[in-house]
């Protein structure tokens, strides 16, 4: 089966997290607050909410850049409860290497 579209997962103070499916595997796309808060360049270190709001108002763009790293294998996998977990790290040369990102936080479409 094809990797599904990754979908916006979690935002903790760790990162966010997306998640897509490449049957029967899971693929968690992890997104560091700090490359996050660099790649950005938020004020203060930004917070939780902001950050999900440049993911998500950004997602196809994160998910073409973590399903790219996905399909060269730039990941490492672990089993979870039954199915295999595909893990995929998102640096902030892969965000800088991106035509697609926005930087523009006006864009937001959550308000």
């Amino acid at each position: 089966m094809a990797l599904g579209p990754f979908e916006f997962a979690t935002s903790t103070k760790e990162g966010v997290t997306l998640l897509a499916r490449d049957e029967p595997m899971v693929v968690h796309a992890q997104i560091p607050t700090d490359v996050l808060n660099d790649y950005f360049k938020l004020t203060g270190d930004g917070t939780n909410h902001q950050r999900q709001k440049l993911v998500i108002d950004n997602l196809d763009a994160f998910g073409k850049i973590a399903a790219g790293k996905y399909e060269r294998g730039e990941l490492k996998y672990r089993d979870g409860q039954g199915t295999t977990v595909a893990m995929v790290r998102l640096s902030l040369f892969d965000l800088e290497c991106s035509t697609h990102i926005s930087r523009d936080p006006s864009h937001s479409r959550l308000h």
